[in-house]
């Protein structure tokens, strides 16, 4: 079997593309497993529905990246003043 290396920064980025994995592999079973005249029906739903919940949990784990990092930048010190360059700028 085929093995993939991923490197993430997060661990919520890790848990997106883990489920964008099982989506994939989810709708490729689905795709085989239906009956004639029936797979693009059941795919198509299946898309919509866990296309959407994938989607979802996307968006929120971006919103949730850029609070924390704000929330880290409002909880972080002052910067003190810089020092002067060594040509006296």
């Amino acid at each position: 079997m085929p093995t993939l290396s991923i490197e993430y920064q997060t661990d919520a980025e890790r848990l997106l593309l883990e489920q964008a994995i099982a989506y994939a592999t989810d709708l490729h079973r689905l795709a085989l497993a239906a009956p004639d005249g029936t797979v693009l029906a059941a795919c198509e739903d299946r898309a919509l529905t866990a296309g959407r919940h994938l989607l979802r949990d996307s968006l929120a784990a971006a919103l949730q990246a850029r609070a924390d990092a704000t929330d880290a930048q409002k909880k972080s010190p002052a910067p003190g003043p810089k020092a002067a360059t060594a040509a006296g700028c």
